[in-house]
């Protein structure tokens, strides 16, 4: 591409590092992607040729592995704790982006949609992606600054910009013109832009009486088991389930032991016996320390300082310690129910009547040694030997433990009652058969041996089961007509002339609403926030008696009392920018709409229980 290359000698930024980190923070299936490689013969894809597929292009476990490594590593330069539970959700949000990114790069491809040289430098200048726009950068104050922008790409300096091209034309610009595609019709009314103006801005006046399941005999009016059972065979498939089921197990939690707790305190005595000898304390605190607090990014720490503290912020041991040292001085190991501290107060102060010190601290955990682990990893191993030779029950017995349950387990899982984040169980249950015995499991906090105890099959959740759910919903139908009923009657009391001061007094549970002035998108005393209450405003005079309105708690009459005056040099400055934050969300909203649409009728086939 000669015109890009020609582009790039004008530039100065090294973008690389920003491409890259915007690209582990979603897929790029219009970028990346595997070769279908459906077996035409059977119909059907290999598990193990492929984790899944998307109307028939396949992704490939390799491609899918790296993204979600990828993402993990973004996380961890950025700071975050990496666990199974983490892993997990990763690999959730890198599946769902690559859906999306499949389905969207497959319609580019079937509307023929592709980006010029021309279209790329226009974009690239005019038209820049979030995350170019949002880079430091390229801000002043926290805003975009298309002047530090121009200056970033008209001054030389190599091929920095290449994969930024590259992003702009296989990817950016064709889901852009899709996008335009998709929102061609779409705008925003005057009508739409005054009554938003209206919401945000024109206080409205009103006096109204809430009628609410308060003033009913809830109790009279429950659904009776017949009209239950007649519901739920009329939602059936609502209450349809996945097969389940059900495992035993033992587990072995990774606690530190007595030895475990004497080592860390061996530790922090030498790193004591250090700073003492003159080591500086803020760099073993960087070297050392086990507070994720104390990480500013990956290269740099605090050097353990917590700044100023008053007496109630800290645990009660480290807070005797760090009161009772004298300013300068460092003391410890003090042990508190976070591990042991090595503190040393800087400076102590007076804040009115409250004393402060200036602390900072060394935090050495306590966790299981690597010994301590392996005795429970073999103990785990033994008792899965002798439950697979002799019988999980047999073994039980043997080797006197625990036995505890997970039941109603779905095959989408991760977590097991009593255990925590655990999918290799749920994997375990469902690829075995009844009776079986699993190798030693493991997750950050356990050991586990596993054993299948029963399979539910699918079908519908016992009426027992959803009957709870089935007399809420119907009881909320009851009272809902019962309240609109009610504000019939009130209604025609007041067409008929009596005041809602009156029906105040007359009716025992009804709410009234005194002369407030809100706007339309904040919540009015009682009845809250309701579009049927909003869209009637909007369409009312000052004087009008509106209702019955539904709100989330029964039905509103509402008296208009008052419409504030609307202010028409301040909408001329707002409805442009009314206008497009408008569009903007009925093109969000159309285009989630649509994805929904093509993620519904697309062939997608999911092979992730296979390797995870």
């Amino acid at each position: 591409m000669a015109l890009m290359t020609s582009m790039r000698n004008r530039m100065t930024i090294i973008l690389w590092g920003l491409l890259i980190m915007f690209l582990l923070s979603m897929t790029v299936g219009g970028l990346v992607g595997g070769a279908n490689i459906i077996d035409q013969l059977f119909g059907r894809i290999d598990p193990s040729s492929a984790i899944g597929a998307v109307n028939g292009e396949i992704i490939s476990p390799d491609y899918f592995s790296r993204l979600v490594s990828n993402r993990i590593e973004q996380s961890r330069v950025e700071g975050q704790s990496i666990d199974e539970r983490s892993i997990d959700q990763t690999r959730k949000q890198v599946w769902d982006n690559l859906i999306r990114d499949y389905i969207i790069a497959q319609n580019v491809k079937e509307l023929d949609i592709e980006a010029t040289d021309d279209e790329v430098v226009y974009h690239l200048k005019n038209n820049p992606p979030a995350f170019l726009r949002s880079n430091p950068q390229f801000q002043t104050l926290g805003e975009f600054d298309q002047e530090k922008y121009d200056l970033a790409i008209s001054s030389p300096e190599g091929n920095e910009w290449a994969p930024i091209e590259q992003f702009m034309k296989n990817k950016y610009i064709p889901d852009y013109k899709l996008r335009q595609v998709l929102f061609s019709s779409i705008s925003a009314t005057n009508k739409e832009v005054r009554d938003e103006y209206i919401k945000r801005n024109v206080e409205y006046t009103i006096e109204a009486i809430h009628i609410t399941n308060t003033m009913l005999d809830v109790d009279s009016l429950a659904p009776l088991d017949d009209e239950l059972l007649d519901e739920y065979n009329k939602r059936l498939d609502e209450f349809s389930k996945e097969e389940t089921r059900s495992i035993s197990y033992v587990a072995w939690k990774k606690d530190p032991i007595q030895i475990d707790s004497l080592s860390v305190r061996e530790e922090a005595i030498e790193l004591k016996t250090r700073i003492d000898a003159g080591e500086n304390f803020a760099e073993l605190a960087n070297l050392f320390t086990d507070d994720p607090s104390n990480q500013v990014n990956p290269d740099s720490g605090k050097g353990g300082d917590l700044g100023f503290i008053s007496k109630g912020q800290m645990v009660q041991a480290f807070e005797d310690a760090a009161f009772s040292a004298k300013s300068n001085e460092v003391v410890g190991p003090i042990l508190s129910v976070f591990g042991y501290h090595i503190i040393k107060v800087y400076d102590k102060k007076n804040q009115g009547d409250e004393e402060q010190v200036h602390a900072a601290h060394i935090l050495l955990k306590i966790d299981a040694s690597p010994s301590t682990l392996d005795e429970l990893r073999r103990n785990a191993i033994l008792f899965s030997y002798d439950s697979q030779d002799y019988g999980f029950e047999s073994a039980v017995d043997t080797h006197s433990v625990e036995v505890k349950s997970a039941d109603g387990l779905l095959e989408e899982a991760n977590y097991v009652s009593g255990i925590g984040f655990l999918r290799n169980a749920i994997r375990f249950a469902f690829n075995n058969k009844l009776g079986d015995v699993s190798d030693p499991l493991e997750n950050d906090s356990y050991f586990v041996v596993a054993t299948l105890d029963s399979i539910s099959p699918p079908g519908y959740k016992p009426f027992d089961d959803v009957k709870t759910r089935l007399n809420r919903d119907l009881t909320n139908n009851i009272t809902r007509k019962e309240t609109e009923s009610l504000s019939h009657i009130f209604m025609e009391k007041i067409n008929s002339g009596t005041t809602m001061d009156d029906l105040i007094i007359q009716y025992d549970g009804l709410e009234k609403v005194n002369s407030e002035s809100k706007t339309l998108n904040r919540s009015f005393k009682s009845i809250g926030k309701s579009n049927y209450i909003v869209g009637a405003l909007l369409n009312a005079s000052s004087g009008d008696i509106l209702g019955p309105l539904q709100t989330s708690r029964g039905h509103a009459i509402v008296h208009l009392l008052e419409v504030a005056n609307i202010d028409s040099s301040q909408f001329e400055i707002q409805k442009d920018g009314i206008r497009k934050s408008l569009v903007t969300q009925k093109q969000n909203r159309s285009f989630n709409e649509w994805l929904d649409q093509q993620i519904s009728k697309a062939e997608i086939i999911d092979h992730r229980n296979s390797y995870f």
